[in-house]
């Protein structure tokens, strides 16, 4: 299993017999094999996580579905009046929270964010991957002690879900603006998971963030399985029972 960090909360997987692509933004995506279906989820309409580019890829692919968290509305005349295909609406699914769908080789289910639309968890050949989208532990400073508490209650009901699984690449917030809580979320999800590879996102580009994650002795037991991220377009190798391997591009 490849993975490739784009920017920001964007990754691609390539996997054996298929291709994923999660949240893209912006940076540039892989050239795929083009006789490997393309898997393309977003999680949530906000301007980080989708841009129209994505259906860029229906002119370059031939097998290209998207999965699509239940607030992007995208009608036929929203497609016309962008220059998207008509044809792209059959090649969608909406989903929304606490949803489960198989279709060919995928088993989805989605979490309900704790901000806007949905989280992913996406079993394909094997493998477990998740995508949190912005479902985070957000305690802001500035918020109300009851709007905190209340966010902690819905982030840890809805990792709850996930407790035990053993999961194979997981995409988690961690946050530089929380200031302190930073952390939270990816520690509360690394608890309750057996995760073997947490990939660090949603950090406006400060990697250096990852580092002081790795250091900090709340995380100490599982810095050895928390990707170092330190540029666009950084590829990691994932060997059967083995940590990630950097391979630029």
């Amino acid at each position: 299993m490849k993975i490739t960090y784009l920017a920001h909360s964007g990754f691609s997987v390539e996997l054996r017999h298929c291709n994923l692509l999660f949240d893209y933004y912006e940076g540039e995506w892989p050239e795929w094999e083009k006789d490997k279906p393309l898997y393309v989820f977003v999680s949530h309409k906000h301007q980080d996580h989708f841009r129209l580019k994505i259906f860029d890829l229906l002119d370059q692919y031939e097998r290209v579905h998207y999965f699509l968290g239940s607030d992007v509305k995208l009608n036929r005349a929203y497609l016309a009046r962008h220059s998207i295909p008509e044809t792209a609406a059959e090649q969608m699914t909406h989903m929304k929270k606490n949803e489960e769908l198989d279709l060919e080789e995928l088993n989805i289910r989605t979490l309900r964010s704790t901000d806007e639309g949905v989280a992913f968890l996406v079993g394909v050949e094997g493998k477990l991957i998740y995508h949190a989208g912005d479902l985070n532990w957000w305690h802001w400073e500035g918020e109300t002690e009851s709007w905190n508490r209340k966010m902690k209650e819905d982030y840890q009901r809805e990792i709850d879900r996930l407790e035990g699984l053993e999961i194979d690449a997981a995409f988690v917030p961690l946050d530089p603006r929380l200031g302190e809580a930073y952390r939270l979320g990816a520690d509360y999800f690394m608890k309750k998971t057996r995760t073997k590879h947490l990939f660090p996102m949603h950090m406006w580009e400060q990697y250096e963030w990852i580092d002081t994650y790795k250091n900090s002795p709340e995380s100490s037991e599982w810095a050895g399985r928390t990707v170092s991220i330190k540029k666009r377009g950084q590829s990691f190798l994932i060997e059967e029972e083995s940590l990630p391997q950097t391979r630029e591009r």
